[in-house]
């Protein structure tokens, strides 16, 4: 049994065919499963999401109340990404994908391919990129990361063909004349640096709500998992001033901002208007109040000021959004997952 919550909010995803950040709202419970293919939306998609930033206006310790937020100009739109890659089979990097059937792609296979990408309408430019030069790609667009780096090998990467679209141009039926040919294992949308939202927010503190499923804010489940027969409690004045001070203490945050739920509501409905479904099954009640962190250095580690987060009473789950965006490019742009253990979001 779940929350009246979570159902409205399964039901909605269901009807709509899409997917949300749990980072962005109370998380849903969801067995663990690995995919083979990824959709085309669900990708590009996920990359918005974890790249859209706190649009509040109060800055913390400057003037007024700590725990008030007003709300600021919607965000920047983004520009229509123009590139699709088509990832080839490979017997070392996807010889499970249902597609290959276990083998890599052909050179018979590939010239088909880039003939049939050819011709396809909207297709302006074609571009083979080998395994090499992939893993050469991967290597400098993620040197900050060396934990990926050290877990990835040039076997691990697929070798592609990059096309390049006519402004305007749907991908979508792109993508389905082009997916069924022996050879292709997926294809999908290439977000550049360019077309990526920009924003300030580096780290998310997502604060406990009344109601919470999570156990880090005191909600317990039954033995099976599923009823639960204890809600957690919102974070209290005193915790949040705990957490403010703890950030304030801290020579790595540069600034903080709070999202209360109305403003957090005001900007789901910005992310997610063309998904009525969704809005419709979604209140302002199911926002979680959150702290928006920018941090003074990207190169800084991070990882004990999170975990001290993560353990501070009212937290309900803690967000490297510099963490989400490698995971969301790594799978975009080259199919590799971030490794084991690596985990963006800490929490619930």
């Amino acid at each position: 049994m779940n929350s009246p919550m979570e159902d409205r909010l399964r039901a909605a995803l269901v009807e709509a065919g899409a997917t949300v950040d749990t980072g962005a709202l109370k998380p849903l419970r969801t067995p663990e499963r690995r995919r083979s293919r990824v959709d085309l939306r669900l990708v590009s998609a996920a990359v918005a999401v974890v790249l859209a930033g706190a649009t509040t206006a109060v800055w913390l310790g400057v003037r007024g109340d700590e725990h008030v937020a007003t709300l600021a100009g919607p965000p920047g739109g983004q520009a229509d990404a123009q590139e699709l890659t088509i990832f080839l089979c490979s017997r070392s990097a996807s010889g499970k994908a249902p597609s290959c059937q276990g083998q890599g792609v052909t050179p018979d296979q590939a010239k088909s391919i880039a003939k049939a990408a050819k011709e396809v309408s909207g297709v302006i430019s074609l571009m083979y990129v080998d395994q090499a030069e992939a893993f050469e790609s991967f290597r400098r667009d993620f040197a900050h990361n060396q934990r990926l780096l050290d877990a990835v090998t040039v076997d691990d990467l697929r070798a592609s063909f990059r096309l390049r679209l006519e402004p305007g141009t749907d991908p979508v039926p792109v993508k389905q004349a082009l997916s069924s040919l022996p050879g292709v294992e997926d294809i999908d949308l290439v977000p550049s640096a360019a077309s990526l939202p920009s924003s300030g927010t580096q780290v998310s503190v997502f604060l406990c709500g009344d109601g919470s499923a999570l156990p880090a804010c005191g909600a317990e489940r039954a033995a099976d998992g599923e009823k639960i027969v204890k809600e957690g409690k919102g974070a209290t004045t005193r915790q949040k001033a705990e957490i403010v001070a703890l950030l304030r203490a801290s020579k790595q945050v540069k600034s903080i901002l709070f999202e209360d739920q109305s403003t957090a509501y005001e900007n789901f409905k910005r992310s997610y208007q063309d998904n009525k479904a969704l809005l419709a099954a979604t209140k302002v009640g199911d926002m979680p109040e959150s702290y928006r962190l920018q941090m003074r250095s990207e190169r800084d580690d991070w990882s004990a000021l999170l975990k001290a987060l993560r353990r501070q009473r009212g937290v309900a789950s803690v967000v490297d959004r510099r963490c989400t965006v490698d995971a969301a490019l790594a799978m975009a742009r080259y199919r590799v997952s971030l490794p084991k253990g690596q985990d963006c979001r800490m929490g619930g």
